[in-house]
This record gives C-alpha cells, sequence and structure tokens, in this order.
C-alpha cells in the first residue's frame, strides 16, 4: 500500500501545481490524500479549489477551511495586538470566500465533515494509518516535532511526550500523520509514529521548496514515511499577489522577493 499525503495549500497553486505534478509522477499508488487547508492566505483560491476538484483526491478538512466559512472572533478579553491580528485575519477569510463561486462555497461546506481517514492494510486495528489534519480530536492543537529537534528550532521542548497524552491516548492506529504545523518529520510516542508531512506552502522550517510525502506498507516492515521537496516558481506566485491584490498582498510580496518564501510562525 503507498499513499500519496499533501496538505497545506493555502491558496499558493504554483505549489500545489509543482507538488501534484510529481505525485502523478510517482508510479503504483494507491490513494492520493489532501489533509486540510486549501485556499487561505494565498492569491488563488478558487484556483485551488479547481485543481484539488479535477484530481482524484481525497480531502479533510483544515482549521484555515473552516475559518473561511467562520472566521475566528474578536472578543474584548483580547488584547489589543490580538485583535487587530484577528481583524485582519477576517478581513481575509471575507475576502477569500468572496473569491469562490458557489460550488466552491458547498465543497468548502461538506468538507466540515471530513475530519479524518483511516487506511487498514491488516485486520489488526494497531497496523492502521490514522490521517488528521492537526491532531485525532480537533483542528487546533499542534503536534510539536521531536523533543531534539524542538531544542534546536525553539531552544527549549514546548511540549514533552506528557502533552500529547490528551490528543492520542485514545487511538489505536500505529502511525497518525497530519500537517498543521509545517515542519516536517517524525516523532515516536509509546508504541505509534507520529509524521508531520508538511506544507505545500508557509514552510515553517526554513525549506521554500513544497513537500509532501508518499507513506508506504510492507507487511515485514510496517509503515515508512519517504518525504518529497519540490522547487517551483516563486516569480508566478509574486506575480499572483500582484495581480490578486488581497489583503497585505504587499507585505507577502516583499517576503517572497527577500527570502523566496511567506514563513509560517507558531
Amino acid at each position: 500500500m503507498r499513499i500519496a499525503v499533501f496538505s497545506d495549500v493555502h491558496g499558493n497553486l504554483t505549489a500545489m501545481r509543482a507538488v501534484l505534478d510529481d505525485i502523478n509522477r510517482q508510479p503504483s499508488l494507491d490513494a492520493i490524500v489532501f489533509a486540510g487547508d486549501l485556499c487561505l492566505f494565498g492569491p488563488r483560491p478558487q484556483a485551488c479549489i479547481d485543481l484539488l476538484g479535477g484530481q482524484k483526491i481525497q480531502s479533510i478538512i483544515g482549521n484555515t477551511d473552516e475559518w473561511i466559512r467562520e472566521p475566528p472572533p474578536v472578543t474584548d478579553a483580547m488584547d489589543e495586538k490580538l485583535r487587530q491580528q484577528r481583524r485582519q485575519l477576517r478581513k481575509l477569510c471575507r475576502w477569500t470566500e468572496q473569491q469562490l463561486n458557489q460550488s466552491s462555497i458547498e465543497w468548502l461546506d461538506a468538507l466540515r465533515k471530513s475530519f479524518q481517514l483511516k487506511f487498514n492494510p491488516t485486520s489488526v486495528p494497531e497496523d492502521d494509518l490514522l490521517i488528521v489534519h492537526a491532531n485525532p480530536v480537533d483542528l487546533g492543537q499542534i503536534i510539536f516535532p521531536s523533543i531534539d529537534r524542538q531544542k534546536e528550532l525553539y531552544g527549549r521542548v514546548r511540549q514533552d511526550d506528557d502533552g500529547l497524552e490528551n490528543i492520542l491516548q485514545t487511538v489505536d492506529a500505529n502511525l497518525v500523520a497530519f500537517g498543521h504545523l509545517h515542519i516536517p518529520g517524525l516523532r515516536e510516542w509509546k508504541n505509534k509514529l507520529l509524521a508531520n508531512i508538511s506544507s505545500v506552502s508557509l514552510p515553517g522550517d526554513g525549506d521554500a521548496r513544497a513537500k509532501y510525502s508518499i507513506i508506504s506498507w510492507q507487511s515485514d516492515v510496517g509503515w515508512s514515511v519517504q518525504y518529497f521537496k519540490i522547487p517551483y516558481s516563486i516569480e508566478d506566485e509574486i506575480k499572483a499577489f500582484r495581480d490578486a491584490k488581497p489583503p497585505d498582498w504587499h507585505e507577502k510580496v516583499d517576503q517572497l522577493t527577500s527570502r523566496g518564501y511567506i514563513a509560517q510562525v507558531v
């Protein structure tokens, strides 16, 4: 069994095309899965839905897919900085929704029912692969990288093994694959393997390339994860931002021009 999984496109049509072109060249795939966050933050949300819809791809919802239809609220309890960030986010959610046709709105609404996918290579539940957006219980809580990788990235441990108990304790699957945090890598937790499949766009690891994974099952070794990093034309995305002019497009063009990517900040 071989399953290609990609996640977190965030409206970056150029990177998504590059990833799908590479996936479609792969031999003997049993399924292609999109693990959420398709449209928000990029200049071409409608085109991303069109491209996904034209492929045989199973899809689950991500937190920003939900935000397009129900943006996060602004409350008096927030400090002023957070209120400003939320107001800007809501503005971007409204802009994104306005770019979508009615069938795409209906697709987003239907996607809310698709929270996770499970693949069963054997009749034993512990052999299963579970694919989610962020974690098995909700769309928001982050599964951070391994302890050593956290120290390397952040200079401290942001999530120890005990911090995973509430989101993984009821999971039988041997492998949990997810996106949300845009940093590829593997983490072991008890008898489970946690695979961050990373992101097509907005990298969190400083690598501008679009990323996806192929997850394979072999009866003698179990599940394994292979990462692919695909270059794409940053200039095409810069042009798309300039043409579409979404909120904060100047800032995003500046980031793409200066360092070749827009970073995820967590």
